[in-house]
């Protein structure tokens, strides 16, 4: 169960992670190309750093992903089965380790003020799609199929109507 719900929020992590990798990495293309017709190597340079922040805000939402379902797989029965306390630990655990992108960003740019400010603000987003995703990391929901795998989200009338069925089993 553990590595599900590690595997599942690894997913969400990636997806979470790839909102900032394409909106940083898109504004040092915009810079790179700005700066080509004055100055090619330093076009490289800003080029290079789009990279960088690229894969550095992928790594953070894998580590982010992989750390908010360890927490959720090795949470109290208790605190699984209340939504609101589910979502509450995924949406913090999930905002704190998103304050490393603030890292990533201010290396990547050289601390300038306005990508921190941006990262910082969608801090409590972050927070937040994780909490309403927490139910699904954990398998306890399938509201979200693109989380599960194929052999586990319902089929049919039962998904249409949000009859998901009991656990299956064996023998």
């Amino acid at each position: 169960m553990a590595g599900t719900a590690v595997g599942r929020g690894v997913r969400l992590g990636v997806r979470i992670g790839a909102v900032p990798a394409v909106v940083f990495g898109a504004m040092a293309l915009v810079s790179a190309v700005m700066w080509l017709p004055t100055g090619p190597a330093h076009a490289l340079e800003v080029l290079l750093r789009g990279v960088a922040v690229a894969g550095g805000s992928l790594g953070v939402g894998l580590l982010l992903g992989g750390v908010t379902g360890a927490a959720l797989a090795l949470s109290p029965e208790w605190l699984a089965r209340r939504a609101p306390l589910r979502g509450l630990l995924a949406g913090c655990v999930a905002g704190t380790v998103y304050l490393g992108e603030t890292v990533v960003v201010t290396v990547a740019f050289d601390g300038g003020h306005a990508p921190m400010f941006l990262t910082l603000l969608s801090t409590p987003v972050v927070g937040a799609v994780a909490a309403v995703h927490s139910g699904d990391v954990l398998g306890r929901t399938h509201y979200h199929p693109w989380l599960v795998k194929e052999e586990e989200c319902p089929k049919g009338w039962a998904r249409r109507f949000g009859r998901v069925p009991g656990p299956r089993t064996h023998g």
